[in-house]
């Protein structure tokens, strides 16, 4: 058996670097923080391979005292707190005093730095944490590091280095969120020699934005601001027509720290459910201000992971945050020429105008942020219906590309006259008049705390119905068109309704003329009878009968057309697949089986059905999105259609 025995300082160092040097990601985040907390406003990042043959990093920021650069490199060495009592009130990004001397442990290391104090500075070279260079050299007020050979003395940890293209892109990340993390610096990265990008010296968040990501994602941002409970959360979110099948955009801080909380990110997205598609997640930039002494920043070596104090009441205010900026405007989803020019370059297979983040530093840009003002949306609360007829029945293809995320097997469609709507042709519909609330512990949507939009949509007027799906309404000015579909806006009706009453533990039952016998295997009929009260606070009244069996004698009244049967079992399912007895993990269940009575694509309506169908729809929480997250009405500008007409050359 071997002897406990003190290891070597050579392989302490090495460990002690594991922990902190994972990849050159590592490395600029450490440098560049340090760069930060000595008050550069200017930080230019060079990197080549990756990282992996070079990465330099240039500041002009207060340098480092000759007689202390030597320290820096030791391990523990730090001038950003002087005790653990320190660790509690935290306001810089580096403390831990271990980053220099882990990078300068597995690469080669060279440090040129002056202070404002001396008249020139001191360059020193060190080699597996060994100095072989010391001197006096000319140079600017600043520190400048350079790190090459990465891992050399490593090679364990040199081989599992990824592709140049993947270090790489962890680079890019880095320098991006600490770019947004200190808008009152400018960077610059330089990758292989060639400028990415440039950030401006700025007061102004979405000046930064602008400079690192496309145009599509500025002109969707939503203001957030939010100051309560000694919390402030300042920043942007997108709206609905902006989103991304990945959470990579999602860029969180705390007290200017950039941070990695998935809790945060799944609050982050709650605030949008059943607004996005499925698998669709939002881009957001967040700066969360609180205590230093609510959260514990020295968690993880690499300090991108922190932990709150009462985290459930931090996460819900994040939360709520988002939820108040979605709703200070009209989130509609509006169709634009940029979406009818991209349907175009699709079709006829033209390259797209879209640049990466490397291409567009080279392209003139213009203001992008239009700064859109919704708030004199008229209410409509008198809707308009309108007698149309027509000479013929010409077909119209003005809405082919239009329609961004719905299409159809048919090229062209009828605009039928409003008289198809005939008393004997008809289905009808069972609409509640009350007003329809999801303030709901379920959704955490807080509208009790916040000041509801009290114009969502504007006053419509029908104009008819196209492909028995869509209806077209305008504006009274005439200079907006807006499409909804009947099949979405009856499921977002549907869906609110069920909630309301869950919510309100009022669900409207009916009782079954024939109770329903559903025999089940004995894993089932264990599930079922272990769950009865769930079954009854969704509005199923259900017993045992006999072996293995169940009586279903009571369902919700939006599933009396369903098959009982599927209803059951979908929740039953859900049950099982949860593994626990949380009414709030069958949500997506009971959201796909609420469209069941909805109203078709295809069904005709009449005119009563239609006025009621868009009467119940003013009534919801969010007229813009189905409970799945397409889109339950568009609008489209005169000026856009003109456009597509090139009526307006532009």
């Amino acid at each position: 058996m071997a002897k406990i025995h003190l290891l070597d300082n050579e392989t302490i160092n090495k460990i002690a670097a594991g922990e902190v040097i994972e990849s050159p990601k590592s490395i600029v985040k450490e440098l560049v923080e340090n760069s930060i907390d000595a008050k550069a406003d200017e930080i230019i990042v060079e990197i080549k391979n990756g990282g992996k043959s070079l990465v330099r990093i240039s500041d002009n920021g207060k340098g480092i005292n000759k007689d202390e650069v030597e320290d820096a490199f030791r391990r523990h060495c730090t001038s950003k707190i002087e005790s653990s009592d320190d660790l509690n009130s935290l306001f810089t990004l580096g403390f831990r005093g271990e980053a220099l001397a882990s990078i300068a442990a597995v690469a080669h290391v060279e440090v040129i730095t002056r202070t404002a104090n001396d008249d020139y500075g001191i360059k020193m070279s060190i080699e597996g944490g060994e100095i072989k260079l010391k001197e006096d050299v000319g140079c600017p007020v600043g520190t400048t590091i350079t790190v090459t050979e990465l891992f050399y003395n490593v090679p364990a940890r040199k081989k599992f280095l990824k592709s140049d293209a993947s270090e790489s892109g962890g680079v890019n990340e880095v320098v991006v969120s600490l770019a947004l993390s200190k808008q009152n610096i400018s960077f610059k990265y330089v990758n292989n020699g060639s400028v990415a990008f440039r950030t401006p010296k700025t007061t102004n968040l979405l000046n930064t934005i602008s400079s690192l990501y496309d145009k599509d994602l500025y002109n969707s941002l939503l203001k957030v601001e939010y100051e309560e409970n000694n919390i402030k959360i300042n920043g942007y979110t997108t709206n609905l027509n902006y989103y991304r099948g990945n959470r990579k955009q999602q860029v969180v801080f705390v007290n200017d720290r950039f941070i990695k909380h998935k809790r945060i990110n799944y609050f982050i997205e709650a605030a949008y459910n059943t607004l996005l598609p499925k698998n669709k997640y939002p881009a957001c930039f967040l700066k969360i201000e609180i205590d230093p002494w609510l959260v514990d920043v020295n968690v993880h070596p690499a300090k991108t992971e922190v932990r709150f104090q009462n985290e459930e009441f931090i996460l819900n205010e994040v939360k709520r945050a988002i939820y108040k900026s979605l709703n200070s405007k009209s989130i509609m989803k509006e169709v634009t020429n940029d979406i009818y020019l991209r349907e175009e370059h699709r079709a006829t297979k033209e390259p797209s105008n879209n640049f990466s983040v490397f291409e567009r530093i080279n392209k003139d840009k213009t203001s992008l942020y239009d700064g859109t003002d919704y708030s004199d949306s008229s209410n409509y609360d008198n809707i308009k219906f309108k007698e149309v007829s027509f000479t013929d029945n010409n077909t119209v293809d003005i809405f082919e590309n239009a329609i961004e995320e719905e299409s159809s097997n048919h090229k062209y469609a009828d605009l039928y006259h409003m008289d198809i709507f005939e008393e004997n042709d008809h289905k009808q519909l069972d609409y509640a008049e009350d007003e329809i609330s999801i303030n709901t512990p379920m959704q955490h949507t807080f509208l009790e705390h916040e000041e509801q939009i009290e114009q969502k949509i504007p006053e419509l007027v029908v104009v008819g119905i196209v492909m028995d799906t869509y209806i077209i309404c305008e504006n009274p000015e005439k200079n907006q068109m807006f499409m909804i579909d009947q099949h979405a806006a009856h499921e977002r009706i549907n869906y609110e309704k069920f909630l309301g009453q869950y919510n309100k533990n009022q669900i409207i039952r009916q009782e079954l003329l024939v109770p329903e016998v559903v025999n089940l295997s004995y894993d089932d009929f264990c599930t079922a009878s272990n769950n009865m009260e769930i079954f009854e606070n969704l509005g199923f009244s259900v017993e045992n009968f006999g072996i293995n069996a169940i009586l279903i004698n009571n369902v919700p009244t939006i599933f009396v057309d369903s098959n009982i049967k599927d209803v059951f079992f979908t929740i039953l399912d859900s049950l099982k697949d949860s593994g626990k007895s949380n009414l709030n993990l069958l949500l997506d269940k009971i959201i796909k089986n609420a469209c069941v009575k909805s109203v078709k694509a295809g069904d005709r309506l009449h005119i009563s059905e239609v006025r009621a169908l868009l009467d119940n729809l003013k009534q919801t929480e969010n007229p813009y999105t189905c409970p799945h997250g397409r889109p339950v009405i568009i609008k489209m500008t005169k000026y856009e259609i003109e456009k597509m007409f090139e009526r307006i050359q532009s």
